[in-house]
């Protein structure tokens, strides 16, 4: 069963306080002793994909710009067919995964001009002074501009001359290219054309800043629209030269200026030269932790973001993917390789051009690229903070990208897929969780017309005149498989759960079954009464027989400062809670309810209720 629909859920639980002599804080009580959380999220919302590209602009990027333009059609194939490559027939080696419906593309260079964040206080042609290149735009470069121009292969990329181009598919006052869900034939060709045209920039400011590039896009209002809440965010970054931002611009400075506390550059090799400027001064260059958090923050939800690099790295098969159990050993391996050691390059001894021994590419000057240490270290803070970010890695020196954007297709994919949940639901004693999933139809959609669908023919409520209805929710014994019927469960035990969700350390998912998933102009809100798990036998301690809630009275009256305290497990919920006779035995003014009847009570919140 294909799966067209998935949502993250975020629970949070309330740990209450009351006032007595202890002054000891309350542990979460049952489930109605936690926070409602309602995710509102549009149907299939990693069937809208926006993608930026970091293109660098500097005069040696000619030919790597040139293997991206190839690889541009068949790039833009794969995220719209998901998958299948350009016969039409042939799936990519990682399999299928819903193809992408609504693509925006944006292309931003790393051309910030000599400018900081924070500002500086610097005047340039008094403190420092920076080659003509770097002073445009008063000094800014292009700060985060999207493009909409560029330059392209006047011939099919057959090596003639390029020529300048200006891109066709941008809306009306907007900086990023823009394919909707209903694009004909004739407009994906006029796309793919305009990602061709505008991926070819040059003429930069030699001293590129890389990653504070991908935070100027998001900080510049003028890129307003293309960020979607509702879309995965692919940020493609593709550089031959290690990332400079920084923190003071006189490391931009091309004279030797006495007042200047970074040197070059100077006629001979007992100084430091222009072109190892940031590697020899790296105190001026912003942290790695600074791009390792502002990425992960450019989506609420981080597990929505893929950051990718095609740069600087040895293109040695010994560091192919397929040879780690891990992203962060990979990354690890690369940074130990010997050809991302930055050490000045000997053929450039005793001269003005003298440069960090290349990484890749060896031998000629012609596609050499310095190693990318910066950029490979926030792709491997990114995998270690477990901050869910997808993350690629690719050597810039290789012959064709078809293998890098394979790899960066794949970690979108991988997002595209992902139907997890980050924590475990206790199931009741019916097999279900207590949770509701709602659909508000489209104008002009009843309840009633969606009803074959397993949505429940009355109206629940009604927002900005178009109906809500309520989804049958299918009860999921483990033992039994996937429910029959038409609505949604919650899925913590089949093979396909687990393969999709190998990421995360629980396995499970909300499903809905075939024929009852959302449609497309739907729009589904999550309502989950949830508590937070505890760590140890405690309340909402998952349970199936009373010995699972076994715990000493005299812990219990500790933790919540009454005597006589017990754990049971109720049957309704499959959780421990404490069990009571009357209400002057539950702490923080929970009453003593028998909500089932059946002569078993528990301290509950008396204002609980699950709409």
């Amino acid at each position: 069963m294909k799966v067209r629909f998935a949502f993250l859920l975020v629970m949070v639980g309330l740990v209450a306080t009351v006032g007595s002599c202890s002054n000891r804080p309350l542990s979460p009580l049952n489930p109605c002793t936690i926070n409602g959380v309602v995710q509102n999220v549009p149907v299939n919302p990693q069937r809208a994909l926006d993608v930026l590209f970091v293109i660098d602009d500097s005069p040696s990027m000619l030919a790597e710009q040139s293997k991206l333009a190839l690889q541009v059609p068949r790039l833009v194939n794969l995220l719209l067919t998901g998958g299948i490559d350009v016969d039409m027939s042939t799936p990519l080696e990682g399999g299928e995964f819903p193809a992408v419906e609504s693509l925006h593309v944006g292309i931003i260079t790393p051309d910030l001009g000599h400018s900081t964040e924070p500002p500086h206080g610097f005047t340039s042609g008094v403190n420092f002074f920076p080659t003509t290149a770097c002073e445009r735009n008063g000094g800014a470069g292009l700060a985060g501009f999207m493009q909409v121009t560029g330059l392209i292969d006047d011939d099919n990329n057959s090596g003639t001359p390029r020529v300048m181009c200006a891109a066709q598919t941008p809306p009306v006052d907007t900086f990023y290219l823009d394919r909707p869900a209903d694009a004909s034939m004739t407009f994906d060709a006029q796309f793919v054309e305009d990602v061709e045209c505008v991926t070819g920039q040059t003429d930069g400011c030699g001293f590129e800043q890389q990653l504070e590039a991908i935070l100027a896009q998001d900080r510049n209002t003028a890129n307003a629209g293309f960020s979607r809440q509702d879309a995965l965010l692919a940020v493609i970054l593709i550089t031959d030269e290690d990332d400079c931002s920084t923190t003071d611009p006189r490391i931009f400075d091309t004279v030797p200026n006495p007042g200047n506390p970074f040197q070059g550059p100077f006629t001979t090799n007992d100084e430091v030269q222009f072109n190892l400027r940031c590697w020899e001064h790296s105190e001026a260059l912003q942290a790695i932790d600074r791009y390792v958090t502002g990425i992960a923050e450019l989506k609420d939800d981080p597990s929505q973001v893929v950051f990718a690099a095609i740069t600087g790295i040895p293109d040695d098969s010994a560091l192919n993917r397929e040879n780690f159990a891990t992203d962060e050993a990979r990354y690890d391996a690369i940074l130990a390789h010997p050809g991302m050691a930055e050490t000045p390059d000997p053929a450039f001894a005793n001269t003005q051009t003298q440069q960090l021994r290349p990484a890749c590419g060896a031998g000629s000057t012609d596609g050499a690229a310095a190693p990318g240490r910066r950029v490979v270290e926030v792709a491997k803070g990114l995998a270690e903070t477990n901050s869910d970010v997808g993350t690629v890695v690719e050597s810039i020196c290789a012959s064709d990208y078809k293998r890098a954007l394979e790899a960066i297709v794949d970690r979108i994919a991988d997002a595209l897929r992902r139907l997890c949940l980050p924590r475990r639901l206790n199931r009741n004693s019916e097999d279900m969780v207590g949770c509701e999933v709602r659909e508000v139809q489209p104008e002009g959609v009843t309840c009633a017309d969606a009803a074959a669908r397993g949505r429940e023919p009355e109206a629940v409520a009604n927002e900005d005149g178009r109906e809500v209805c309520r989804i049958t929710q299918l009860p999921s014994d483990p033992g039994a498989g996937v429910p029959q019927g038409l609505g949604w469960f919650y899925d913590d035990f089949t093979q396909e759960t687990a393969d999709a969700c190998f990421f995360n350390e629980y396995k499970q998912r909300v499903r809905f079954t075939d024929g009852a998933e959302p449609q497309l102009g739907t729009r589904i809100r999550f309502e989950c009464l949830q508590t937070a798990p505890p760590k140890d036998v405690d309340v909402g301690w998952p349970c199936s027989i009373e010995t699972d809630c076994d715990r000493s009275s005299e812990s219990l009256a500790e933790q919540y400062d009454r005597d006589n305290l017990s754990l049971a497990c109720d049957p309704d919920t499959n959780t421990c809670q404490l069990s009571c006779t009357g209400n002057a035995e539950c702490p923080g003014g929970f009453s003593c309810f028998d909500a089932s009847g059946d002569g078993a009570s528990y301290c509950v919140n008396p204002t609980c209720t699950l709409n």
